[in-house]
């Protein structure tokens, strides 16, 4: 085990401003890497040469992204242990530049699933080795609030992504495959000013072990908190589908609501930023219950919300709009701000948990359970659009988000009473404790 703290890096004597300087071109990086997965996510189901009416085709051929990030997720947390932080991010947004270039060429199924699966791969490099950093970066006391400025960056990148994709479905409607060219460049110029201007942070180095040996070290509580992590997720991979699910109900002209949206993800950033530091007062797992209870709630709203927000004619005044959605949109987006507490409380959760050299096998798994949710959750809801429609779809994502959440509940406190168990029981025979209990046990 050894100390990896290359010349380029931030040492301890650099202090707090060198760490934040760090932490702020690695937010610049995520937030610009999202923008061009935003683009990717509005503009990929309408780019795929299948019919409206196979949805579950489509979830299946979408699926394959986050299927191949997932079974590369371990692995790539191992190399980041063993290897370092900073050349696996680069490397992933080169890679994901190649690929977004080769999916613009040309809309061949076999081309685009192949290239998409791919870049599985590469969002795996660039998710494991940036939260990986941000661990590297942060102590127990603010790494809450550290976690809530990645998901700002990487929601904010998201949103302007979203927007993006939306206004290029109309620049580009003769030729989407311009589009995917135009994020090529966006990805592939953030990579290179990534290579000059991001360090490594000081981490340490762990030697080649095998990935059942470093998954071993991980603790009964960060194994407690992957169901609700995976339940989360599954409900990320429903979201990622409303596109096709708009499209379905014969919306294809969605910017009227990329506004909104991006409002809403910029909101979520937000409240990530806030709620992650609450965490950091008040601990991760009530931050977490918080989150969660507002998921829930959300999840049984949105199916009044949805259509009356994707049914707005463009141009239609804020005023107006609202009168369309009604007061529940208001419900709506403070249910949707107090879900934002769930991201950065497990993320700080397991960035405390972990072992100083297994930080990168712990976002491994992490993104691993992201992986197979997203997967998960993109076939269920194009089974449920398929069986029911909209109110199957985001019903069955209440119903799973709320079974998993208990699942994880209930292994945290059986967790904490076999370590108030264990605790009573190395106790010394001769403590006060001890001996209180057997004077009374005497006297009866």
């Amino acid at each position: 085990m050894t100390v990896d703290s290359q010349t380029q890096g931030p040492g301890p004597s650099s202090g707090w401003r060198a760490k934040l300087g760090t932490l702020s071109i690695l937010y610049l990086a995520v937030f610009l890497t999202r923008i061009g997965f935003g683009v990717i996510l509005v503009l990929f189901p309408l780019y795929l040469p299948i019919p409206k009416t196979e949805s579950a085709l489509a979830a299946g051929v979408t699926a394959i992204y986050p299927v191949v990030e997932g079974v590369s997720a371990l692995p790539v947390g191992a190399y980041v242990d063993r290897k370092g932080r900073r050349k696996v991010f680069v490397a992933g947004l080169g890679l994901i530049a190649i690929l977004s270039l080769l999916i613009g060429l040309s809309n061949n199924l076999v081309l685009v699933g192949g290239a998409h699966g791919l870049e599985g791969l590469a969002a795996a490099m660039v998710t494991v080795a940036s939260l990986t950093m941000i661990t590297d970066l942060t102590v127990v006391t603010n790494r809450g609030v550290g976690m809530g400025g990645f998901d700002l960056a990487n929601l904010g990148g998201y949103g302007v992504g979203i927007v993006l994709g939306v206004a290029f479905s109309s620049v580009f409607a003769a030729d989407l495959g311009a589009s995917f060219l135009v994020v090529s460049a966006i990805l592939g110029v953030s990579a290179v000013a990534v290579y000059f201007i991001l360090h490594e942070p000081v981490h340490i180095s762990q030697g080649r072990r095998s990935l059942k040996e470093m998954y071993s070290s991980l603790t009964s509580d960060v194994a407690a908190i992957l169901p609700v992590w995976f339940a989360l997720t599954v409900v990320l991979g429903f979201y990622i589908f409303l596109p096709r699910l708009a499209a379905r109900m014969g919306k294809t002209d969605l910017s009227q609501a990329a506004l909104p949206i991006l409002l809403g993800l910029v909101l979520l950033g937000a409240g990530a930023l806030l709620f992650g530091r609450l965490s950091d007062k008040i601990g991760r797992t009530k931050t977490m219950a918080l989150g969660a209870l507002g998921e829930i709630v959300f999840l049984l709203v949105l199916p009044e919300v949805f259509g009356p927000l994707i049914s707005i004619p463009p141009g239609t005044p804020w005023i107006d709009s609202y009168n369309m959605v009604g007061p529940i949109i208001i419900v709506a987006g403070f249910l949707f701000f107090l879900g934002s507490a769930l991201v950065p409380s497990i993320l700080a959760f397991i960035g405390d948990k972990a072992a100083k050299e297994f930080r990168g096998s712990a976002m491994g798994l992490y993104s691993l359970m992201l992986s197979a949710g997203i997967a998960a959750g993109l076939v269920l809801a194009g089974i449920a659009d398929d069986l029911g429609g909209v109110q199957a779809v985001f019903y069955s994502a209440a119903i799973i988000f709320s079974g998993l959440s208990l699942t994880s509940g209930y292994l945290l406190y059986r967790n904490k009473q076999f370590e108030s168990s264990a605790s009573f029981a190395s106790k010394p025979p001769n403590s006060s404790g001890w001996r209180v209990r057997r004077e009374k046990s005497r006297k009866r």
